[in-house]
This record gives structure tokens, sequence and C-alpha cells, in this order.
């Protein structure tokens, strides 16, 4: 079995251009800004076709899809200098002259809470914010807005990874289970991390699908109810693709008492009746990254625990003949 890491997508490009009239200046520092009257800025996003880059575009589309955007622009102070969102890829907002932190904000909910550039730091996102064709992306850029006109640019990333199965083989070694098929059940992510910051990498403080269970985000991190055949010798080619927070966690552990560890892709399937799972581990997965399990080939019956990975060992085995047991001695006249 081979697991793949490859990058994702190419970043969403968010274009901003500003049109400033300058007014009364009031120093901050080195970093002078204008207080009194605003200007208008105008900030717009390009939505850029990606399905072209795509391996598999019919099952990926919307991945890029930028449905809403909001704008947070910062002063060298922190405090939140303006805000603007529009269900458009475009934006007007008014906003002072000197340095700024600038925070775009895709496809998320209204986060009208943030009033500092600490606040937006501090910010998280839930997973279940997320759903095909919507899925979180941010980004951010540190700049300096004069009165004359300015063109910026800022690359959103989804906060989200893409784990994917391609291909599952029945490859049963053992002379007893030839000619018999292996019955994929379920596919689904175990060990998910739920929440993100917007605006960086940060520790998980909250967990779904525990050790092996698959009710969270169906939409997103499950597939029920396949109930596809699989003939000896034969392949599953249906590609699935779901979407999970980064998970940072170093060390994996199978442990009954829950501790973080690995996200798992697990495959459920029956073998002349009895359950059996397939868990495959990702570790140290990325946002905005794509983790492709190309071909699961099964060559053995699988875990009795969705949370416990097939691990493939060698037994030595050395024969020797016992001597024989005393049984009975008699004497039978017939």
């Amino acid at each position: 079995m081979k697991h793949y890491r490859n990058n994702f997508l190419a970043a969403v490009p968010c274009v901003l251009s500003a049109c400033m009239i300058a007014g009364c200046t009031e120093n901050h520092g080195s970093s002078p800004e204008i207080i009194g009257e605003k200007v208008p800025v105008s900030i717009s996003i390009p939505v850029n076709d990606l399905s072209a880059s795509l391996s598999k575009v019919m099952t990926t589309d919307g991945e890029a899809a930028v449905n809403n955007v909001q704008v947070f622009v910062f002063r060298n102070d922190g405090a939140l200098d303006a805000y603007g969102k529009s269900e458009t890829a475009s934006v007007e907002v008014d906003c002072t002259v000197g340095e700024k932190s600038i925070m775009a904000v895709v496809n998320a909910p209204d986060l009208l809470n943030v009033t500092s550039l600490d606040g937006f730091n501090a910010a998280k996102s839930q997973l279940s914010d997320n759903s095909t064709g919507n899925f979180v992306m941010t980004g951010m850029k540190s700049a300096t807005i004069t009165s004359a006109d300015n063109e910026l640019t800022i690359n959103v990333k989804r906060l989200v990874a893409r784990v994917s199965i391609s291909k599952i083989t029945n490859a049963l070694s053992a002379e007893q289970y030839a000619g018999t098929p292996i019955v994929i059940n379920k596919i689904y992510l175990s060990n998910v991390a739920g929440d993100r910051l917007y605006s960086g990498a940060s520790v998980p403080s909250l967990w779904l699908n525990m050790s092996g269970s698959f009710s969270d985000c169906p939409g997103l991190l499950s597939d029920s109810g396949i109930s596809a055949s699989i003939a000896d010798g034969s392949s599953y080619t249906t590609p699935h693709y779901y979407y999970c927070y980064p998970n940072p966690t170093a060390e994996d552990s199978t442990s009954g008492i829950w501790s973080p560890r690995f996200t798992r892709l697990v495959v459920e399937a029956s073998i002349l009746g009895k359950t059996y799972y397939y868990p495959v581990s990702i570790g140290n997965i990325e946002q905005n990254h794509t983790y492709d399990i190309e071909e699961l080939i099964i060559t053995r019956l699988g875990s009795d625990d969705p949370d416990v990975p097939v691990s493939a060992g060698t037994i030595s085995l050395t024969i020797t003949v016992s001597d024989w047991e005393e049984g009975t001695s008699s004497t039978v006249t017939i």
C-alpha cells in the first residue's frame, strides 16, 4: 500500500485595489496614519476557474468556489480600521492611509465580534463551517496604503486538507479465501481535528469521529451504505474525497483512553459475513494539502478495531514430532 502526499491546488488570488484621497496626519511611531475623513477602498477577488488543474474534475468541483468575502483592515496599533463583507467577490470599505494588516476570509460565518488584530488572531473556525463547494479560506498581507492608487494581491488558501482514496483491490492471499469477495461498507475519516485558528497553525481543542466513530460531519468525513462487492482479483475504482482540518499531533496512539492521535482513513469491509477494518494512518496533516491513497491492496483479514491499524508480521514456525504417549496395554482373549 502506498500513501501519497502532494501539494494541493493553486491558491486562489485575492486582489485589492484602492483609490484614496489624503487627509490630515497623525503619527504612530514611524508609521503615519490618516485620521479624519476616510477614503473608499475597492477590494475584489477574481474567481479563477481552477477545474482545469484537477485530476478528477467531476468529483472535486467547487473546491475553489468563492461564495462570500469578509475583509478586515487593521491599523499598525492593532485596532480595526475597516471591515467589509459581500456575497459577491467584490467588497467596498472606507479606510485610512498608513500601514495596514489586511485579512481576507472567504466562505466563513460573520466574524462581527472581531474588533482588533489580537481578536482576529484568537478567532477559530469550526470544520462544520465548511461544506462541499463552500470551503473556508484565509489570506493575509501587510501593506502601506498611500494616497496614490494601490493594487494589492492576497493569496487565500483553504483551511481544510483533502484525503482521497481512488482504488481498493481484493488480493486476499490465503488459498482458503480464493474466490471470496470483499464487500466495502463504509469509508470515513476518524480522529479529525474539529477547529483551527483563522490566522494559522493551532492545537485543536475539538476532535471529531474519535477512536474510529464516523457520525460527525458526514458530508465531509464519511460515506456509508456503499455496499460495493469486489470479486477476487478485481478492484473498486470509485474515488472518494474527504476534507479535514490540519492535525499536528506528533505521535500516534491506539489507546482505548482518548488522547490526540493521527487522523485515519478507515475502510470498513465484510468478508464471509464478518466485519473488518482497514485503517490508514496519516501523520502531520497540513492545510491546503492533499493526501492521496492511490490504491489500497487488501491481502489479509483486517483489524477488529477501526482505530488499530492492520500490522503485517512474520511468524517463524518449527515443526517437531512428539514422542508417542503411553495409552493402555492389555491382553485380550476372544
